[in-house]
């Protein structure tokens, strides 16, 4: 079997996302938050510091702006749904691209396209590709690091340790210094645990690490020559590394959560694990690239895990280790008789058997959205079951049975994409608002947004945002706009109301993301008083 090529990849890609990149619009929190801040960007040219609704965004570097600006100005596309989400979904090309190399390199041209299907086929990499997030990309700058560092060992050259390097240090632009840390980490953790300490010295670690922050640094530098607003540094240097890591900005877990999220996000492919491991430790070639990935994986899970602050998606860049250990032994998993193997493909058979009547059984029930855009999902697990079922019956020479699982799952998750997610776009979108900035407020003119970021508001109603956070400060607004619409979580317009509101404004509720949202549409001779 070939290693996959690239066009194979983007037609995988394309067959995967490009239903929900196409019908699905930009959701809260995230997506719409980046689309609006790279739209402000490029409006207001302020293209070293990003800023959201006049306030400087010091919560992340500026790169996923840059690239989607550069996506919209290279298609002639607004801001929307393509640019915002297209450097992610291309970072997510390239970190299958990447884990086939390290597969074919380690374990052989049979095991590039298992690991790709395992990777594609897991629901956590699936869903956070097609989102337009931080993660993508920072996987994608890991994966191309780590990549090129692997290589080099086998073939030194002087460029790819350089290019590793600058890669590292695009991941610092994309999410901060665990774009460095992560793939250096790795790295070092995966030699040292196979025993190849040696070959460290071949990726320039004198240098190498300067080369890494040069690009960052420059960045720095412009941005402090051309005047970056005071506190823009201290908020993104101190806040939102050292206090986020502290979990002092919240998302504090303890040390164990990963031990249970990581399988439970792994799935359905964490039980192969044991079954995949037993078989790895045959020989001397496999149980040294079981160490390998084992040092991978674990630097990962224990540099998250000793944070404070956790989220899921910190776990992202073990994923790719994970597929080439479970599709580089799918022929032994598909064959093997052993208790470990029999019981994998026992809860592959079950898990898709009762998934479908699962789906179809709650497309009944009292849903949020029409229960008729569940029966593709559950249909396309009945056939995943039946075929499943079939080649489970059928002498196991090749590994067709997790070929035939991996495909099934991928038809769930594109039917979901395709049908589910698109069916959610009237709660996650702020559709009620739209008519009545419309009609309120001019193009030229400000939406007014008292105490939050509300940032899917601006960039529905393609008008500018003003966040306003006391009283005074909203009514001088008013006064300035004289005809407008200010937008408040309820709660808020709850505690505004009583002593601001005038008879005569009218005001409507919404809601979005799951939040309740009042609209309060001010007239001219009423905005003064």
């Amino acid at each position: 079997m070939n290693t996959p090529r690239l066009w194979q990849l983007f037609l995988l890609a394309l067959l995967l996302w490009g239903g929900e990149t196409l019908r699905r619009d930009l959701w809260n929190p995230d997506e719409v938050r980046y689309a609006y801040i790279a739209r402000e960007m490029a409006q207001d040219q302020h293209w070293l510091v990003p800023f959201r609704s006049g306030e400087y965004y010091a919560h992340k570097p500026p790169y996923l702006f840059w690239a989607i600006n550069l996506v919209s100005h290279a298609t002639r596309m607004p801001i929307g749904r393509i640019p915002v989400r297209l450097p992610g979904l291309l970072a997510g090309v390239f970190v299958l691209w990447t884990t086939a190399r390290l597969a074919t390199r380690w374990a052989g041209a049979r095991a590039a396209w298992p690991a790709v299907l395992t990777l594609c086929a897991n629901y956590m990499f699936w869903h956070e590709i097609g989102f337009a997030r931080m993660d993508g990309p920072l996987l994608g700058w890991t994966m191309a690091a780590l990549t090129l560092l692997f290589l080099n060992d086998d073939q030194p050259t002087l460029w790819r340790p350089a290019v590793a390097w600058l890669c590292m240090g695009m991941g610092v632009l994309t999410k901060g210094p665990v774009g460095l840390l992560t793939p250096a980490g790795a790295y070092i953790a995966a030699r040292l645990a196979a025993g190849e300490g040696r070959l460290l010295k071949k990726s320039h670690w004198l240098w190498g690490p300067f080369l890494g922050l040069a690009l960052p640094g420059l960045w720095l530098a412009l941005a402090w020559r051309h005047g970056a607003p005071p506190g823009y540094f201290s908020e993104l240097l101190f806040s939102q590394n050292i206090q986020r890591a502290a979990g002092i900005l919240g998302h504090r877990q303890s040390f164990a959560y990963f031990f249970g999220v990581a399988p439970a996000h792994f799935l359905p492919w964490t039980l192969c694990l044991p079954a995949a491991i037993l078989v790895l430790r045959r020989t001397p070639e496999q149980r040294q690239l079981l160490r390998r990935l084992l040092g991978w994986i674990g630097f990962i899970f224990v540099f998250f895990s000793l944070m404070t602050s956790k989220r899921t998606i910190y776990i992202l860049g073990l994923f790719p280790a994970l597929a080439i250990l479970v599709g580089g032994t799918w022929t032994e998993l598909a064959t093997a008789t052993d208790r470990w193997a029999r019981l994998a493909r026992g809860a592959f058979l079950w898990l898709l058997t009762l998934a479908g009547p699962a789906v179809l059984i709650a497309s009944f029930l009292p849903l949020p959205i029409p229960g008729r855009v569940l029966w593709p999902t559950g249909l396309a697990a009945l056939a995943g079951a039946a075929c499943l079922w079939r080649t489970a019956r059928q002498p196991a020479t090749q590994p067709r049975f997790y070929f035939t699982a991996a495909i099934a799952l991928l038809a769930v998750q594109a039917t979901i994409g395709a049908f589910v997610y698109p069916a959610v776009n009237p709660l996650k979108t702020p559709g009620d608002l739209l008519p009545v900035v419309a009609a309120q407020v001019p193009a030229d003119g400000r939406l007014l947004i008292y105490g939050f970021n509300g940032e899917i508001m601006a960039y529905y109603t393609q008008r500018r945002g003003q966040v306003l956070y006391t009283p005074e400060d909203l009514r001088a607004a008013m006064q300035r706009e004289q005809r407008g619409v200010a937008v408040f979580e309820k709660k808020g317009y709850a505690q505004w109301a009583p002593e601001h509101l005038v008879p005569e404004w009218r005001t409507g509720e919404f809601a979005s993301g799951g939040r309740d949202y009042v609209w309060l549409a001010f007239e001219p001779a009423r905005a003064a008083q």
